[in-house]
């Protein structure tokens, strides 16, 4: 979810300013979150906090961030929705009290389908069981102000196309399921769409062009160039295609997650890190037998916040042992991984220095493999090293861990296996 967040911060000075190149400083003074990340925020703290995602809970939580973050430059209709709400009221059938037979509070929708629905529905692919879980949220999320059909539409696409990406799906897989379930014209790249492309509010005139921009990606950080570069309603763009591109990736450069430390209130963070939580306790509730040498019983949860007194967390690092950020960070943050430490154990973690290059990193998993053989009451969960910041794609790497493979001890993420298995 962080990536949606970065998308917007990034992409905010150029809303108005349109810059047609990749070619721009990531982050300036200038640079801030907008009503995109706070909604995002919102909805998030209420699939979090909400155990039967109410639409008077979403509507609470809604108001809730919206009134702490007034002055975010929220569309008209929405905040007349949010402060204004009897001005709205005026205009709406008032005849029932439900949206789609689920209750809601004193606010009506007022039939969007501007893209401020798809912007706030990150948190549902992550948080989603399932496909069918991710569409019923995403249109949960978009129809107390955004009920006429492009709006649910634009927010269920946003949810399951995160859904797809965290879960394993290929960008082919990906693309074909969003073209035939939402109708979404998918043919055009970026270079086809940037020219001609203008300010546009719609989620019909949105999705398209978000979707392009991680299409057309090599990695989160170009993503989010890409998404920029098409103009229009930059941050609303880039706050779409940041959130299925980390969701897709699974790594954000460090030295973007850095930037953003000090560009985020305390209590947005508070409210990304349950989340990550959430999504880790999802997969544990799920996870078989690390121990089964089948190796579809031993795939790497994508997001860890706890670790079994006998798991190691397993990551990538460089050779200085400088933790800034993604999987590193974390790993100093909750696993207790050394700055200052770029090889081996430390604490409940791993490091595998990655950026040295291709023959380096080999002989540090080759050291890896046999610390696990010695240690086989140990559990290994193997993030993606390598494949974040260090630009290699898992084709790359998996091969490093053949040997691995054979070893009970040693979780590997599903994009390592999938490689591994077509050998």
């Amino acid at each position: 979810m962080l990536g949606a967040l970065i998308g917007d911060t990034i992409g905010s000075i150029y809303e108005f300013c349109n810059i047609k190149t990749t070619d721009f400083p990531l982050f300036s003074e200038g640079c801030s979150f907008t009503d995109d990340s706070v909604m995002t925020i919102a909805v998030a703290d209420w699939l979090l906090h909400d155990p039967v995602r109410s639409q008077q809970g979403l509507e609470e939580s809604l108001v809730k961030w919206g009134h702490k973050y007034p002055d975010e430059s929220y569309g008209g209709a929405f905040q007349r929705w949010l402060f204004m709400p009897e001005f709205l009221i005026t205009l709406r059938d008032k005849s029932t009290d439900t949206i789609d037979g689920i209750p809601h509070g004193v606010r009506h929708p007022y039939n969007s389908w501007g893209n401020g629905s798809a912007m706030r529905a990150s948190a549902c692919g992550w948080l989603a069981q399932s496909l069918e879980d991710a569409l019923d949220l995403g249109r949960r999320s978009a129809m107390i102000t955004h009920n006429h059909p492009e709006g649910i539409k634009g927010a269920q696409a946003v949810a399951t196309a995160i859904y797809l990406a965290r879960t394993g799906s290929t960008k082919e897989e990906i693309h074909q399921y969003l073209e035939e379930t939402f109708g979404y014209d998918l043919s055009r790249d970026c270079d086809d769409i940037r020219p001609t492309y203008h300010f546009d509010v719609s989620c019909q005139g949105t999705l398209p062009a978000a979707l392009a921009a991680f299409f057309d990606s090599r990695d989160f950080e170009s993503a989010v160039r890409l998404a920029v570069s098409l103009g229009g309603d930059s941050d609303t763009i880039a706050c779409i295609t940041g959130g299925i591109a980390e969701a897709f990736y699974h790594e954000i450069p460090a030295t973007i997650v850095k930037e953003m430390h000090h560009r985020l209130p305390e209590e947005f963070w508070t409210v990304i890190n349950e989340l990550y939580a959430a999504v880790s306790d999802n997969y544990t509730n799920n996870r078989v037998n690390a121990t089964d040498p089948k190796p579809q019983s031993r795939i790497t949860p994508d997001y860890i916040s706890e670790l079994r007194p006998n798991e190691v967390f397993v990551f990538g690092s460089n050779a200085r042992g400088m933790h800034y950020g993604g999987a590193a960070a974390f790993a100093v943050g909750r696993f207790g991984a050394i700055m200052g430490q770029g090889e081996g154990l430390q604490g409940h973690s791993y490091a595998i220095p990655t950026m040295e290059g291709m023959e380096s990193m080999r002989a540090a998993v080759d050291r890896f493999i046999a610390f696990a053989q010695e240690h086989p009451e140990l559990i290994f969960m193997v993030t993606p090293i390598g494949c974040g910041i260090a630009g290699y794609t898992p084709e790359e790497v998996a091969p490093l861990f053949l040997e691995a493979a054979t070893l009970p001890n040693i979780c590997l993420p599903k994009s390592f296996w999938d490689c591994l298995n077509t050998k």
